[in-house]
């Protein structure tokens, strides 16, 4: 049973008992790293749409009547839960004002409740909300209310005692000792000797609401495979970089200590390599009692992981967020059918809580940079709309309201980034979500703050370019180059803050505001005038040296001139390789398409060369990595932003200029090299599929487009109108 999506994804604002009704919140006496809880409700006869409101803080796993409800995992979604007084950033006191919310899950559970006296058990841990190794907003908490028509019962009176998981790091892993402890703790009916009453108190200010994001759950299961042993642990190998963790079965006659660690390679003999374990690390202590084991707080990021040899994995439950693939992609280019599997594989690794997160380990952020990077293609090739919607107000939270400072992730935790690229996911989400789906609403809820945040650009501009950002915090512009930064943080991000001047110029003549728009125009004018000032090399025509992707930044914005273009194609031909970052991939790959120069975006995305992505398939990845040469993370989405791009360039699915949620369509195919190719994409209009095939002197190509939808067919000079239903025919 899946939560229950109360409003349709929109966001509705409670007060508490609004929400929540007379319950309270409870908490243990004392600070634990997992409580087990249990309660008794009365129910008249009358049960038909009995439900329950929830929030378990961090995580929680619900019980009733010794049943657990629903197959969600790690509820509830991760926001900005509320203030965190006297939190400390780098030894000095915050100082900033954000907002806050806490959204609530909603469970029908009619079929497991009766009449009379029922039972409540939740099983709470401690997440991001409670973690030790992060920035605790306080200790594990929950409240409850359950009601029908003739029912109306809250969270006041429960007990509790301490949980089997002793210690957890929610990026890291678990202790749990197993050892003596009632697995029927849930139960109606169990030994309670141990338990106290838990302890009410007030939670802090917050804005309590429900969402259609939709939750994690185990996706699939995989065999692990044995490749290589020592005394003491067997190494297994599940074939694919996941999200996740194994069932553990104690073997006959054992018990002790169980201990598995985790890694995404392995070495040449099998062993797992030591770079990429990321300090995940789960440990049971287990008697012959306790002979199936998982976590239950916690998911690893891994392909490899070791067991002690008293214990042997089952099965490994692949782990992320409930969204369904909704698109298709294979050719004859190996190199593109693996970033297009790569990419998919790497984006739902990074889905869990409602986050779209960096990595799925190391930090497990919602890192604004990678996220706007990436938003798009998740939106096209993803059921994603809720998720995305829940994020960008995500976003909108993590603003400072007194200065207008937008954090590198949201919801916020400390971290580093950067202004433009980071900062302007504030304006890059919203937009493409409507431009993906057609939608108003967040965008014109978020518009007065990206008003605010151009502001707070302004005010760390020198000479109208931007230099600085909060007093202490990175100022990053491209990140994760091959070779050493070398193109000017300034520059990209001014290039972003131009880039959504455009873009909230454009949402100001849909909104209505067109007031806005001469000082955004003039605004324009001023920090492109700064660039071309700061940038520009009027004796080469190149911007900022042709650097690392620069003339693709300002040929984005429709700067330079016909050498710009020369430079950067003939940079780009000569190597045969991407020199950027994670910004400027996307970039010039897109500027190449845009531009006539299909062919050579071609030539990098299928590179062979070192700094390609066909150096991490042929190093046996499953998905992408942080870095073009492997360094640290392998399974970093952002470098497959380009991804999106097989979609609206290669297999030429678009939208028209004038079009937003792809009302009027367009089918402009870009083969360059490759000799055949299919896909499809399930669109707000309904599934666009297309396929092509280079034959001797001509292309056939097989359309497919909704009933009752149409589309333009450019190829060339070779156009046709397309109508609903199949469209075969060769040119």
């Amino acid at each position: 049973m899946s939560k229950i999506n109360s409003n349709n994804g929109v966001n509705i604002q409670m007060q508490f008992h609004e929400m929540f009704g007379q319950a309270r919140w409870l908490k243990p006496t004392s600070p634990c790293s997992s409580a087990v809880t249990r309660g008794k409700f009365l129910l008249q006869d009358n049960l038909v749409n009995t439900r329950i409101r929830i929030v378990g803080l961090g995580i929680f796993e619900l019980y009733i009547n010794g049943n657990p409800v629903g197959d969600d995992l790690f509820l509830p979604l991760n926001t900005d839960f509320h203030e965190r007084p006297g939190m400390l950033i780098r030894n000095l006191p915050f100082g900033e004002q954000t907002a806050h919310r806490l959204y609530v899950t909603e469970y029908d559970i009619s079929p497991y409740v009766h009449g009379g006296e029922n039972t409540i058990a939740v099983h709470v841990g401690t997440g991001w909300y409670a973690d030790r190794m992060e920035l605790k907003f306080g200790d594990i908490c929950l409240c409850w209310r359950i009601y029908n028509s003739q029912n109306d019962i809250g969270s006041t009176d429960m007990i509790w005692k301490e949980g089997f998981v002793k210690d957890c790091v929610y990026r890291m892993g678990e202790t749990q000792d197993l050892r003596g402890f009632d697995e029927n703790w849930m139960a109606e009916e169990t030994d309670t000797e141990g338990y106290i009453s838990m302890l009410p108190f007030d939670f802090p200010p917050t804005d309590y609401l429900f969402s259609a994001c939709p939750a994690d759950g185990v996706i699939r299961t995989l065999q692990p495979k044995e490749i290589a042993c020592s005394e003491e642990y067997t190494v297994f190998d599940v074939g694919e970089n996941i999200t996740g963790y194994p069932i553990i079965r104690l073997k006959e006659g054992c018990e002790g200590e169980v201990c598995l660690l985790f890694a995404e390679t392995a070495k040449e003999d099998g062993h797992l390599c030591e770079t990429t374990m990321h300090k995940q690390k789960e440990v049971f202590l287990t008697d012959a009692l306790h002979p199936l084991m998982h976590p239950r707080f916690v998911w690893f990021g891994f392909r490899y992981f070791s067991v002690t040899n008293n214990a042997y994995p089952i099965e490994c439950r692949v782990i992320h967020t409930k969204t369904d693939v909704t698109s298709s992609f294979a050719s004859s280019s190996l190199n593109l059918n693996w970033l297009y599997d790569a990419y998919i594989r790497t984006q739902l690794c990074n889905m869990h809580t409602g986050i779209p997160s960096d990595c799925p380990h190391l930090e497990r952020r919602g890192y604004t940079g990678d996220g706007q990077l990436t938003c798009e293609a998740a939106m096209l090739l993803l059921d994603a709309k809720e998720f995305y919607r829940k994020w960008i107000y995500d976003i909108s939270d993590c603003q400072d309201r007194l200065t207008g400072h937008v954090q590198y992730t949201a919801p916020y935790t400390h971290s580093g980034g950067g202004p433009g690229g980071w900062g302007c996911a504030m304006v890059e989400v919203p937009y493409l979500f409507y431009q993906t789906y057609g939608e108003t609403g967040p965008m014109a809820d978020l518009y007065p703050q990206m008003l605010f945040y151009f502001q707070y650009l302004d005010a760390h501009s020198e000479e109208d370019l931007i230099v600085s950002d909060r007093p202490l915090e990175w100022c990053l512009g491209d990140w994760c180059t091959p070779d050493p930064i070398a193109i000017p943080a300034p520059y990209v991000n001014n290039y972003f803050y131009i880039k959504s001047l455009y873009r909230v110029k454009e949402m100001a003549a849909t909104l209505g505001y067109v007031q806005d728009i001469p000082l955004l125009e003039e605004k324009i004018r001023i920090k492109t005038a700064a660039l071309i000032k700061a940038y520009w090399d009027e004796k080469t025509g190149n911007f900022a040296g042709n650097v690392q992707g620069a003339n693709g930044f300002a040929l984005d914005l429709g700067l330079g001139d016909e050498r710009t273009q020369r430079n950067m194609v003939e940079k780009y031909r000569a190597s045969g390789e991407y020199d950027t970052g994670i910004f400027g991939t996307d970039v010039v790959t897109r500027v190449l398409f845009e531009r006539g120069e299909g062919e050579l975006a071609i030539q990098l995305l299928t590179s062979e060369k070192k700094n390609s992505f066909s150096t991490m398939r042929v190093a046996g990845a499953t998905t992408l990595w942080e870095y073009w040469y492997g360094k640290r993370s392998h399974s970093h989405p952002m470098f497959g932003a380009v991804t999106r791009y097989l979609f609206r360039y290669i297999l030429g699915i678009q939208q028209t200029k004038d079009s937003v949620g792809y009302e009027n369509l367009r089918i402009a195919p870009c083969p360059g090299g490759i000799e055949c190719a299919t896909g499809s994409l399930l669109l707000p209009c309904g599934r666009v599929s297309v396929s092509f095939e280079q034959q001797k002197d001509a292309v056939s190509f097989a359309i497919t487009l909704p009933e009752g939808k149409t589309a333009a067919f450019v190829w060339g000079k070779h156009d046709r109108l397309l109508q609903g239903g199949e469209n075969r025919f060769i040119v």
